[in-house]
Formats: structure tokens, sequence, C-alpha cells
């Protein structure tokens, strides 16, 4: 199964039209994705194609964790963690709702989220 589909905006019913591919699926049911264009820009899908589910994605060169998202009962984002440094709080997470970001304010990672990027990045 994709990672981008019946709940994203345009036709996304065929494999053949979505952008993203899961790749490995941990024991806990997060999906490890990436694009199908390699060339592409990496990012997660704004929308997911299974409820309540939760997306990684790796940088480019394969090392290191590019993002997580957590996906709501509507396949909408609820939340989603940039290992990226902002406003010098470095892994952070930033609040979403009905498909957009809630603020442009990073938040720290609560231990649950932290635990979930510790695992995610061990695959790397």
């Amino acid at each position: 199964m994709g990672a981008n589909g019946s709940f994203a905006n345009g036709s996304t019913a065929l494999e053949k039209d979505r952008r993203w591919k899961t790749i490995l699926v941990l024991k806990d049911g997060t999906k490890i994705i990436e694009l199908k264009n390699k060339k592409g820009a990496v990012k997660l899908p704004e929308e997911s194609h299974s409820p309540n589910s939760t997306y990684a994605i790796f940088n480019k060169d394969g090392k290191g964790v590019k993002a997580i998202a957590k996906y709501g009962s509507d396949g909408k984002k609820i939340w989603e963690i940039h290992t990226t440094d902002h406003k010098s709080l470095g892994a952070h997470y930033h609040k979403w709702k009905d498909g957009k970001p809630l603020d442009e304010e990073p938040h720290p990672l609560t231990p649950a989220m932290k635990k979930l990027l510790d695992n995610v990045s061990n695959l790397s």
C-alpha cells in the first residue's frame, strides 16, 4: 500500500498515481516511506492514505530522519516532527489541524515523540 491515497486531494486510488511508496512498516505500525521520484523534495504527504497512521521519511542520502508525522482518523496531519534545528530546539514538532500547520512556533518533543524518533533513527 502506498503512503498517499484515498484521503488525499485528487485521485490517488491507484498505486501509479501516488508520489510515495512504503518501504518498511515497524512493529508499532509506523510506515517508513520514500518518494518514488528520487529527485523530488523530501517531505511527507499532507494527508494519509491510512487513517490513524504515522509516517516517517529519511533524508535524500538515506542517512538520518528528515521528518515523522502522525495522521488522524480523517487522514489529515495532527503533528509533524522535524529533525532540523529551529530556534535552538534541535528536533521539535509542529501542530497541524485541517491539513495546515497551526502556527510557525516549534514545540519540544514529548517523551513519546522522542522514543518514536529514536526508534526510527536506529534504522538509518
